[in-house]
């Protein structure tokens, strides 16, 4: 059973299921398609173990900052009375709301994989991912006021992850649960090695142990294609051979779009275009819609001498875009062209100052002032 309970241009919140003794409310996390039309998230799979659900499902980038939002949550609250248990759940941005959010949605548990304390500049100034749509984002922040109790699963790996959860622990009084190697988001590993199935029932019964769900992950990482996944990237650099055979394995395991697309891209930069070819193929047909694999093959449609395939291969990962995801795809298109008509001297100019920028303090303030006219 669907109802719709809340309906804006920004925002939809729907209920799924009968009436039962837990609810748990999920809050989407970034898109790359601007639509409400999509399954909440964790949908299915709350589905699947007979659990009730209210999603929150947004259509852009905002971290929940959209004017209608204390509707949306009143919304939530009212639709949760009568549970014996309300619990907020997401990843990432998801997890940023279920965090912040609990209170106002009546939970007395909040789950977050790998969330962000805050995406707001003037509280992270820090945090350089998705720039392009905080600098579109009005930051209305309430003062942190977690729920009772507050689960944060995170990779200490990831620089920016592991700063977030030490924000959340000491301002929320989170207990967090690193997962090394589960890269951003962790939720992908998590469900892999059946870790996340088991946290989530463990959480609504009341009998979580931290220590369990570890030692599960341990156990059952060598099945995760994510794991490879995120351990190529962390070697390819220094041990591209060693990547190559771990994405091949995480191949194995499940041939996902990004992992054909990694080991494509590897290829390409060890000189093995021709093997590369196909990977790159067969990740579009598996994701057409995933950004980073067409813009993958852009580049290795350039290597292969046909600057003009890689130009269409640009303008259709661009379609549809906004944000973070589109000034990527610009930034590709702007190179691309500096190359195609043969001012290469410009383009290594503007490689140099992109890497220079990567690593400056003032990174993050130049890619929102960018992207703030990014269309």
């Amino acid at each position: 059973m669907h109802q719709a309970l809340f309906r804006s241009d920004n925002l939809l919140v729907r209920r799924s299921g009968a009436r039962g003794g837990a609810v748990i409310i999920t809050f989407g996390s970034y898109v790359t398609e601007p639509t409400l039309k999509r399954p909440g998230f964790a949908e299915e799979f709350l589905r699947r173990i007979g659990i009730d659900a209210i999603h929150v499902i947004n259509r852009r980038n905002r971290w929940y900052q959209h004017p209608e939002r204390a509707a949306a949550l009143a919304a939530v609250a009212a639709a949760a009375r009568g549970y014996d248990r309300t619990i907020t759940y997401g990843s990432s941005m998801g997890g940023y709301a279920a965090l912040r959010y609990a209170v106002a949605c009546g939970a007395d548990t909040a789950i977050a994989l790998s969330p962000q304390f805050s995406a707001d500049p003037q509280v992270v100034p820090w945090e350089t991912r998705w720039q392009a749509d905080v600098a579109r984002t009005r930051f209305a922040e309430l003062p942190f006021v977690g729920a009772e109790q507050q689960y944060v699963f995170y990779d200490p790996r990831v620089a920016p992850d592991a700063r977030h959860a030490a924000m959340i622990a000491e301002v929320g009084g989170a207990m967090c649960i690193p997962v090394p190697y589960g890269g951003h988001p962790v939720g992908p590993l998590l469900v892999e090695t059946g870790a996340l199935q088991h946290a989530i029932r463990a959480i609504v019964a009341g009998t979580f142990d931290p220590v369990s769900v570890r030692q599960h992950i341990r156990r059952e990482r060598h099945r995760s294609q994510h794991q490879h996944f995120a351990l190529a990237r962390h070697c390819a650099a220094r041990h591209p051979e060693t990547a190559l055979r771990l994405l091949e394995r995480a191949a194995e395991i499940e041939p996902e779009s990004h992992i054909l697309s990694a080991r494509a891209v590897l290829l390409d930069t060890l000189g093995r275009s021709h093997e590369a070819a196909p990977l790159h193929l067969a990740a579009l047909r598996r994701t057409p819609g995933n950004t980073h694999a067409r813009i993958s093959f852009a580049m290795h449609q350039e290597i292969m001498g046909d600057p003009a395939g890689a130009a269409r291969s640009l303008r259709e990962a661009a379609t549809g875009r906004s944000g973070s995801m589109l000034l990527l795809v610009r930034v590709r298109q702007v190179r691309l062209w500096l190359r195609r008509h043969r001012l290469r001297v410009i383009d290594h100019w503007l490689e140099r100052a992109i890497a220079r920028s990567a690593g400056s303090r003032f990174h993050a303030s130049i890619v929102r002032r960018i992207g703030e006219h990014v269309s």
